[in-house]
């Protein structure tokens, strides 16, 4: 069933004889492409009631039973959505991963998912969440990188999470209206921006990165020789990396390859072999088969383009 006013939208599995198919449909209609699936057998009852918010938000009231909800990579792909979602646990609790980060919500904490990326959700009971649809561009307007804040619980013992929630609470209820999408940035902003711990985990993360950058033609470079120059464990390196959305061994070939790009449009003299053991490249055909996936052309075929331009 789903009932249609003028700034708002409701889905109800009520009078539907098969409710959880009928489920999978309502949340892809009400947000983006999605996958539930069923924990057990017992009646299923959900139901979803949406409002506009602004010119580009919305609110979306989650009421509904046991399962776990996945965005995967086949979704992500097959309906791009621009955008991030965050989470308000109201009652139940929830565990939520993403950027192989895990966090579990407990009523009066929240969380924000990333829809350009996989993620997945769990609920073993009944619950109810409260989720903000905030569409990237506006995040961008504000220069707020969601990177720092994927799968990261705020709750409402921290001051800029309450402030979050009471706002968000009053526009649900109709007496918001001093507040803006853009002060729920804001303060989503500074809510996420009030962790410590995550911020210096945040700046160990950069030093890292731009080690990585500055020395990955050694050919030697492992999760193991980094993590020992910096003093931890090869776990809490892949994890500071899970923060910013790649893998250690995606940024190394990431930086390889950018270096190599640079050798060959601007070291004419030297040849490819050399370039690509020069940049940490320890096979000429594996270098060539990563050039061409990264960049659509292979590195002989840039040289050519460099020369003739």
């Amino acid at each position: 069933m789903e009932a249609v006013h003028s700034n708002s939208r409701v889905w109800s599995t009520v009078g539907n004889q098969d409710a959880f198919a009928h489920w999978r449909e309502v949340v892809c209609q009400a947000f983006t492409r999605l996958s539930p699936e069923r924990l057990d057998e017992n009646p299923f009852a959900g139901e979803i009631r949406l409002s506009k918010f602004g010119e580009e938000g919305t609110f979306s009231r989650i009421t509904a039973g046991a399962q776990i909800v996945q965005r995967g990579r086949r979704d992500v792909e097959t309906s791009p959505c621009d955008a991030v979602f965050v989470n308000i646990q109201i009652s139940g609790t929830s565990v939520v991963r993403q950027r192989e980060i895990e966090a579990k919500l407990v009523p009066g904490t929240f969380v924000m998912l990333d829809a350009r990326q996989p993620f997945d959700m769990r609920f073993d009971g009944n619950f109810q969440q409260i989720c903000m649809h905030l569409p990237m561009e506006l995040l961008r307007a504000h220069q707020f990188d969601p990177s720092i804040a994927i799968a990261r619980t705020v709750s409402r013992n921290q001051v800029y999470g309450a402030a979050l929630l009471d706002s968000v609470q009053a526009v649900l209820e109709g007496v918001g209206t001093e507040t803006s999408n853009e002060h729920l940035v804001q303060l989503l902003q500074l809510s996420f921006a009030g962790g410590r711990s995550d911020a210096l985990a945040d700046r160990h993360l950069k030093h890292i990165r731009h080690f990585v950058a500055h020395n990955c033609s050694d050919s030697d470079m492992s999760p193991r020789t980094v993590a020992e120059r910096f003093r931890i464990s090869t776990r809490h390196l892949h994890k500071l990396f899970s923060r910013s959305g790649t893998t250690f061994g995606q940024f190394l070939l990431q930086s390889r390859l950018r270096k190599s790009r640079l050798s060959l449009l601007l070291e004419p003299e030297k040849t490819i072999l050399d370039i690509s053991l020069a940049c940490g490249f320890q096979s000429s055909s594996h270098f060539s088969r990563a050039f061409q996936q990264a960049f659509g052309l292979s590195p002989s075929a840039l040289r050519r383009q460099g020369r003739s331009s």
